[in-house]
């Protein structure tokens, strides 16, 4: 997909772009290390895991996924671009976040978790 994308043009100041960029690393290196061992790329049955970046949201790597593609839109915006990367967020964002959620939901364990955490992507907002 990546030889897909355009050079497309800014739309926004690089500064702003490199901020989202940070925070979006910053995120998936939070939530990596939040996630200690409990990391699969198909959801299973692990250890739940309640602290560091998932006491606040409950899929903080698709969080810091979704900034550095906003980020990356943003420094090099297309029509092309816009179309592939909501394309990948829309395969992150609801479908593969849903997935996992409906697969762990008879587990009372992760009903309370989504309770306590009601953001799924961004804290506070979503």
């Amino acid at each position: 997909m990546l030889n897909l994308l355009q050079q497309g043009r800014p739309v926004v100041a690089n500064w702003i772009t490199n901020l989202i960029a940070i925070s979006g690393l910053f995120a998936l290196i939070w939530a990596r290390f939040s996630l200690g061992r409990n990391i699969g790329f198909v959801p299973a049955q692990r250890e739940l895991v309640r602290h560091g970046a998932y006491a606040f949201m409950r899929h903080p790597v698709y969080t810091g996924g979704l900034l550095t593609s906003l980020a990356f839109l943003l420094r090099a915006y297309s029509p092309q671009n816009l179309m592939l990367l909501a394309l990948g967020v829309f395969w992150f964002i609801p479908v593969k976040s849903m997935v996992e959620e409906n697969f762990l939901q008879p587990d009372p364990q992760y009903v309370d978790y989504m309770q306590d955490v009601r953001a799924r992507w961004i804290p506070f907002l979503i």
